[in-house]
C-alpha cells in the first residue's frame, strides 16, 4: 500500500460554508497552493491542556484564474467582519461539476486581515514558434482564526480559538 504524503493531497477553498450549501459548483472552488496554520496551547506537566488556545493565523495562497476573482478577498479584508471558508481535501466533482464528495476538510471562520498578490506575465513559445501570454495571478490571504470545525466522513470536530 502507498503511503499518502500531504503534498500529494490537493485542496480546495470554497469562500462559505460547504456543510450548509444545497451544491457547489467546480467554478466557486480555487485550488489552494499553499496553507499553514499552527495551533498551540499551554500545558501543564502531566500534558494536559489548559487555558485558552492562542489564536491562530492562517495563511493560504490561491492561484487566480482572473484578476477580479480577488475582489471577495479584498472586500473582507475591507470589511472588518468575520467571514466562513470551507477546505476540503481530494475532491471529486460529478459530471454537472457539482462537488459530489471528498476526503476531509476544514470550516474555518476569521478575519482576513492581510492580503498579497504576485502577478506575473510570461511569455512563451509554443512548439510552432508562436508567440502566446500566460498571466498568472497568485493570492496570499492571511485569516486570523476564531474558529474551526474538522470534517470528516465519521463526525466533525471543532476548535475555538477567540471567545
Amino acid at each position: 500500500m502507498a503511503r499518502l504524503n500531504s503534498n500529494e493531497l490537493k485542496a480546495l477553498i470554497v469562500p462559505e460554508n460547504i456543510l450548509t450549501m444545497k451544491s457547489i459548483l467546480q467554478e466557486r472552488c480555487t485550488t489552494v497552493e499553499q496553507f499553514e496554520y499552527k495551533c498551540t496551547r499551554k500545558r501543564n506537566n502531566l500534558g494536559e491542556a489548559y487555558g485558552p488556545t492562542e489564536p491562530v493565523e492562517l495563511a493560504f495562497t490561491i492561484r487566480l484564474n482572473n484578476p477580479a476573482d480577488a475582489k471577495p478577498y479584498y472586500e473582507r479584508l475591507a470589511s472588518n467582519e468575520h467571514f466562513i471558508f470551507s477546505f476540503v481535501f481530494n475532491a471529486t466533482f460529478d459530471g454537472a461539476t457539482n462537488l459530489k464528495d471528498y476526503d476531509d476538510g476544514m470550516i474555518c471562520d476569521g478575519y482576513v486581515v492581510c492580503v498579497e498578490e504576485n502577478y506575473s506575465d510570461v511569455n512563451t513559445t509554443d512548439q510552432r514558434g508562436a508567440s502566446a501570454s500566460d498571466k498568472q495571478m497568485m493570492l496570499s490571504v492571511k485569516l486570523l482564526l476564531l474558529n474551526t470545525t474538522y470534517i470528516g466522513r465519521e463526525n466533525n470536530f471543532q476548535s475555538i480559538f477567540i471567545h
